[in-house]
């Protein structure tokens, strides 16, 4: 098992979420209704080097293969970070409570984690009921969701909200313990009655800016897991206010981590932004000659690249990025026409 970094991987992700129905907001899971179900050509359903499962039948009968899907769960790095990763989980018809399930210390994904990642969710916490509906996730986590140390509170709800609104049809989060909605976390008060991605995740804030007139931006630097790999961080920093947030995240990016920070930027900090414009769904933002000094300068590290792609949808929501470099494309490689957003993050290969 193994984290990469981002390959080139530019499709999109369709997803699917769960409804349980029942007695009262939960109920028992007799039902499961899929809602928003994708094409199936939009689901990654891998058949893993074709290997059997381990109840494959016997006698000649044709080997049982485990179908597998692609999914996003939050983790914590090794200094602290929550980190999305792409795990290849098997086929569930709960996706969203599988994600969960998955950010559970002790549960089912210990075994698959090493160099200082770690499960974020307190350790025997069950998730008792999920209810999605009019982009509302619902969850009634058990009461052991409320064993944890104050310090790692924001950590919890910011995995939480990230996890679960990685489904294309959840936009806010509610969070219950034990069939009773929370208004605020038991510990340090955090208020919670209604979650979105606006909130951001290891947030800080910018040089310059002042709680209460801030833009927010996330951008997404790097962290070092080996000699030779590497893995993407979002950092929602809030900055001077701005009606320009594009720019901004560019900039923002360009100037890196902060101080002390065990992250880094690919992006050298004498790059210049010349221009960023937002058409719609379309980012094309320009900048000088600087980004290409990787590789003796011949070309530009496909790191920072992927930072700008995954920090320019994040942060302003479109849905492609066009990078030109003094006013001109680049000449070779897949970032001389636009970019989507990749559809893996810090993939964990088994």
């Amino acid at each position: 098992m193994k984290i990469r970094h981002i390959g080139k991987m530019t499709a999109v992700l369709g997803v699917s979420a769960v409804l349980l129905s029942g007695c009262g907001l939960f109920g028992p899971e007799k039902e499961t209704i899929s809602i928003d179900a994708p094409p199936q050509s939009e689901v990654s359903v891998d058949l893993p080097n074709g290997t059997p499962s381990p109840d494959a039948a016997k006698d000649g009968a044709q080997p049982v293969v485990q179908e597998t899907g692609e999914r996003m769960v939050y983790l914590q790095d090794a200094n602290g970070y929550i980190v999305p990763v792409s795990m290849t989980l098997p086929k569930s018809e709960g996706p969203a409570k599988q994600v969960l399930n998955y950010m559970v210390k002790g549960g089912p994904v210990e075994s698959m984690l090493q160099s200082g990642f770690s499960a974020v969710l307190p350790k025997g916490t069950e998730v008792k009921g999920l209810v999605i509906k009019s982009g509302v996730a619902t969850v009634d986590f058990s009461k052991d969701f409320k064993t944890y140390e104050e310090k790692d509170e924001k950590k919890i709800v910011d995995a939480v909200t990230r996890a679960l609104t990685e489904f294309s049809n959840v936009k806010t989060v509610q969070i219950w313990v034990n069939g009773t909605p929370l208004t605020e976390m038991p510990a340090a008060k955090t208020p919670i009655t209604l979650l979105d991605r606006n909130q951001g995740v290891n947030l800080e804030l910018g040089d310059g800016a002042v709680p209460g007139d801030t833009s927010t931006v996330t951008v997404y630097f790097q962290g070092q897991l080996d000699d030779t790999r590497t893995y993407y961080v979002p950092v929602t920093r809030l900055v001077p206010e701005t009606a320009d947030i594009a720019k901004a995240t560019v900039e923002e990016l360009i100037k890196g981590p902060k101080q002390g920070s065990q992250l880094f930027s690919s992006l050298l900090r004498t790059t210049r932004v010349l221009n960023v414009k937002q058409e719609k769904d379309l980012v094309t933002v320009d900048l000088s000659s600087d980004i290409l000094k990787y590789d003796d300068g011949k070309e530009a590290s496909p790191e920072a690249l992927q930072s700008l792609v995954l920090s320019l949808t994040e942060t302003t929501g479109a849905k492609q990025v066009q990078l030109l470099v003094e006013g001109k494309p680049l000449d070779s490689g897949e970032f001389t026409k636009p970019v989507s957003r990749p559809v893996q993050l810090n993939p964990i290969q088994l």
